[in-house]
Formats: C-alpha cells, structure tokens, sequence
C-alpha cells in the first residue's frame, strides 16, 4: 500500500484514503449532475426552437388563411342572397 501521509498511524491513513474515495465520489457525482443538467439544457433549447418556428410558421400560413375563409364567406354569402329565376323568396 502507497503512504499516502508520513504520519505512522495506520487509522489515519485509512481516514485519509476514506477522504480521498469520498472526493472523488463527490466529485464523480457533480460531473455526472452537470453533464445530465447540460444535455437538459441542450434538450429544452432544441425542443423550444423547433416549437418557436412550428407556432411561426403556423402564424405566418393561418392569417391568410382566415382572410381567405372571411372572403369565401362573405362572397358565400353575397351570392345566397341573390334572386333565384328572378324571384326572391319561395312563391
């Protein structure tokens, strides 16, 4: 076994490797949380720009859209008020 301090009591010893193992598991733990948390973060921003351009499009294709349909309906409209045979209404 390395000597890890010069202090000769072998508990100590065992104290500081205990440290040493627990530092590192620590520090695995926080990389691992912070690699997760960035992927996430990557995840989310990819997922909100493809929202953002699907509600963009959506917006730029839907308003003409709605001024074709209130054209169709008032032309609808304008047309079944129109004499049938030249006389309005039923007879």
């Amino acid at each position: 076994m390395a000597v890890l301090s010069a202090d000769p009591d072998p508990r100590a010893q065992w104290r500081e490797l205990g440290r040493h193992i627990a530092t590192g598991i620590g520090w695995l733990l926080f990389a691992a949380g912070w690699v997760l948390a960035k992927a996430a973060r990557t995840v989310a921003t990819a997922l909100g720009a493809v929202l953002f351009a699907a509600g963009w499009i959506a917006g730029s294709v839907a308003w003409p859209a709605l001024l074709w349909c209130g054209s169709a309906v008032r032309l609808g409209w304008q047309e079944g008020r129109k004499p049938i045979g030249g006389q309005r209404g039923t007879s």
